[in-house]
């Protein structure tokens, strides 16, 4: 009898959701095809399109799975508790910077730091 081997890489945990203090909630929008972001991207969405947060810009949303350059729709959090160290900010950028608009929104920072 032929024996069935299965091979498991398991489950990675990325550090990106800080907690469960505040219940996380995501949704769907639209983003341009032609920019890949990663998970955990700090994102602004306007007209119910979402882009990469550029310095000074207003932060309302966090990327939840990585977009390709083919993509046109994205997932991403509108509400959580997210840990700061894990999220992409543009160049020359701080989370620091945003952490009172995304608390107005309920994004709200913790850290993994003791």
């Amino acid at each position: 009898m032929a024996e069935l081997v299965t091979t498991s890489t398991g489950v990675h945990y990325d550090d990106l959701i800080g907690g469960t203090n505040v219940s996380v909630v995501a949704q769907n929008v639209k983003v341009t095809a032609g920019t890949a972001m990663a998970r955990g991207t700090l994102l602004t969405i306007t007209d119910g399109t979402a882009a990469a947060t550029a310095k000074a810009g207003t932060a309302n949303a966090i990327l939840a799975a990585p977009v390709s350059t083919t993509d046109t729709v994205a997932t991403v959090y509108v509400k959580g508790e997210f840990n700061r160290e894990k999220i992409t900010v543009a160049d020359t950028d701080t989370i620091g910077a945003h952490e009172a608009e995304l608390r107005n929104v309920g994004i709200y920072l913790t850290s993994l730091k003791g």
